[in-house]
């Protein structure tokens, strides 16, 4: 008699595993969606991990298509065409670059204060030849490295920390005008300049809000993302905003900092590219293997610009044993 009980349960038990792969792909719709439209913290936090949901769902529609359940299947197709819908915008329509020649590459790289690894991230700069590099969490002894670059990007402005909130640019042409602002904050300094591409001003702004982690350093992200918005929509140059904005493509504030300035992700059309985290060489990120970084990777490092900037082409580099990827952008300025 046990022994049918036993076996009553175990059939019981296998007819509702198809149930719970559905509400498991539910559960995880309802979180992507909800993270989608929340301002608050911690549910904005979430916002950032569409891959992920995707991944994860369409494993458990995987499952689901095992058992033959054609309603849940289609419930569960349903469902993961959602968390589908917020990832394949970016690599739609396919990006084959632009067919005018690139007279702007942008390079991008959050190297981390505690990277000590100066001749691999000089090495990847000289290989990729940027005509403008935007390089955060500098401190003194990045700057006196990064100052061997003269032959090649001659033109600096730098504000170094010893913290995680120093900042440099780097650039091929001069800087016009270049200073610092700190866009409403006390301690994540912004530059902003101007340059000069094919007789025409554009204004540039490297920039590296706080993440978001802890109450403060929300609201002073949120803030200077505001601030800048705001500085950008007085401009009537063409604008590009490059670097670790710590913040996805996902999240509630980024839409409406590119909707209110009318910006464009340069990565639109080209993928994801997922920025951070990365393995790493120091503390906490050496503890795993690499492709548990790549899981768990989002993309927070971005180069936004005017509509009628036009995008060659866009890619991540090589680990520089920073927990951040580079980001490097070609850019077609349209002549004056």
């Amino acid at each position: 008699m046990s022994l049918m009980n036993g076996s009553t349960w175990q059939k019981s038990l296998i007819s509702i595993i198809p149930y719970l792969l559905v509400l498991g792909i539910l559960a995880i719709s309802l979180l992507s969606l909800a993270s989608h439209i929340s301002w608050t913290l911690y549910l904005e936090l979430f916002s950032h991990f569409k891959l992920q949901y995707l991944g994860i769902s369409l494993i458990l529609f995987t499952l689901l298509a095992i058992t033959r359940k054609k309603l849940l299947i289609l419930i569960g197709l349903f469902l993961v065409v959602i968390n589908l819908t917020e990832v394949a915008s970016w690599h739609l329509p396919p990006r084959l670059g632009s067919t005018s020649t690139s007279n702007l590459r942008v390079l991008s790289s959050n190297i981390n204060i505690k990277n000590n690894s100066y001749s691999k991230l000089l090495s990847f700069v000289r290989k990729e030849k940027p005509d403008i590099a935007v390089f955060m969490e500098v401190n003194n002894a990045w700057v006196k490295q990064l100052s061997s670059l003269a032959d090649i990007l001659p033109y600096s402005f730098t504000k170094p920390n010893p913290y995680n909130s120093g900042i440099a640019v780097y650039s091929r042409m001069p800087l016009e005008n270049a200073a610092i602002n700190l866009f409403g904050t006390s301690g994540s300094p912004s530059i902003v300049s101007s340059l000069k591409i094919n007789g025409k001003i554009v204004s540039f702004i490297a920039a590296h809000p706080p993440p978001p982690f802890k109450p403060d350093s929300f609201y002073s992200r949120n803030k200077q993302l505001d601030e800048i918005r705001k500085y950008v929509q007085e401009l009537t140059t063409p604008v590009v905003v490059a670097g670790d904005l710590n913040v996805t493509m996902w999240s509630p504030y980024y839409k409406r900092f590119v909707s209110k300035t009318g910006l464009h992700n340069a990565r639109k059309g080209f993928g994801v590219l997922p920025s951070w985290p990365t393995k790493a060489t120091y503390s906490h990120y050496s503890k795993f293997p690499a492709f548990v970084y790549q899981l768990l990777s989002i993309p927070i490092d971005h180069c936004l610009i005017s509509p009628d900037i036009k995008v060659s082409k866009i890619h991540t580099g090589r680990n520089v044993d920073s927990d951040h990827l580079p980001l490097v952008t070609d850019l077609v300025i349209p002549k004056k």
